[in-house]
């Protein structure tokens, strides 16, 4: 799923909060950041984002208060909509899954944590991430699988881990469901989205998806970090209903505005 240009800076949390990284980080430092997890592992939590003792997400209460939250949204996406209950979007082009859990805008401090989690290794991120997906997720009816969105094996062995799944997978704790990382693959590279407008991004993201397993009468929800035009999101639907899935829905630890066709990317991708 597409990430949005990053929004202007505010101060608030700046010091504590770098500005992502320009390039993928290299295996190294993945592994760097895995021993630094786990020492972390081993002492009291402290906030991600202030540095302050946290609570158990690693984020203290005064942090969690000010995440960037979405007010009124469509029933169907999540976009923002001003009023009624389904975007004008949807009513023309209903989307091929049946809704969207998306509880934070993507905005700062949301969009940098991210971004560090993608392009730097900082798999911290993704632990506090997904567990604060996962406990929004809670008053929802649990799926019967939780599927992360799937990179192609080349993006994996360019980062070395798949940002979906270290979200997921503390989702998945949370909810006691079992998360399935096999099941669906990325058959064919694409080339990045970011620059496109919806038609071609769903034109690109054809056939780009494989369900290995049965998935008759299942309930699943998938698993990313933004959703943007939600294109990736419809390919994969259609992919899982043609595997049998009943029920489909979008998990994503942030929901961001629609990109115009050729805007700038973010400076890390």
């Amino acid at each position: 799923m597409g990430v949005a240009p990053r929004p202007v800076e505010t101060p608030t949390h700046v010091a504590m909060v770098a500005t992502a990284a320009s390039t993928c980080q290299p295996k190294a430092g993945v592994m760097s950041n895995i021993w630094r997890n786990f020492i972390q592992s081993l002492c009291l939590p402290v906030c991600q984002l202030c540095g302050a003792d946290a609570l158990s997400a690693d984020i203290c209460a005064g942090c969690f208060r000010d995440l960037p939250r979405p007010g009124r949204v469509c029933g169907q996406c999540a976009a923002e909509l001003p009023r009624g209950a389904t975007c004008g979007g949807c009513q023309r082009r209903p989307p091929g899954w049946d809704s969207v859990l998306a509880p934070f805008r993507y905005a700062f401090p949301v969009d940098r944590l991210v971004q560090r989690l993608k392009y730097d290794g900082r798999l911290e991120h993704g632990r506090l991430l997904g567990l604060l997906l996962g406990r929004a997720a809670r008053a929802r009816p649990r799926p019967d699988r939780i599927l992360p969105v799937p990179l192609h094996a080349d993006r994996w062995r360019e980062r070395g881990f798949n940002q979906a799944t270290e979200l997921a997978r503390p989702v998945a704790r949370t909810l006691g469901v079992k998360m399935e990382e096999r099941l669906l693959c990325r058959s064919r590279p694409t080339p990045p989205l970011w620059r496109l407008g919806p038609r071609d991004r769903r034109r690109l993201l054809g056939g780009a998806f494989e369900a290995r397993g049965d998935l008759a009468g299942a309930r699943v929800a998938v698993v990313d970090d933004v959703l943007t035009s939600g294109a990736t999101a419809d390919a994969i639907a259609g992919t899982l209903r043609l595997a049998g899935a009943v029920r489909i829905e979008i998990w994503a630890v942030a929901r961001a505005s629609q990109p115009r066709a050729g805007a700038q990317a973010p400076a890390n991708t």
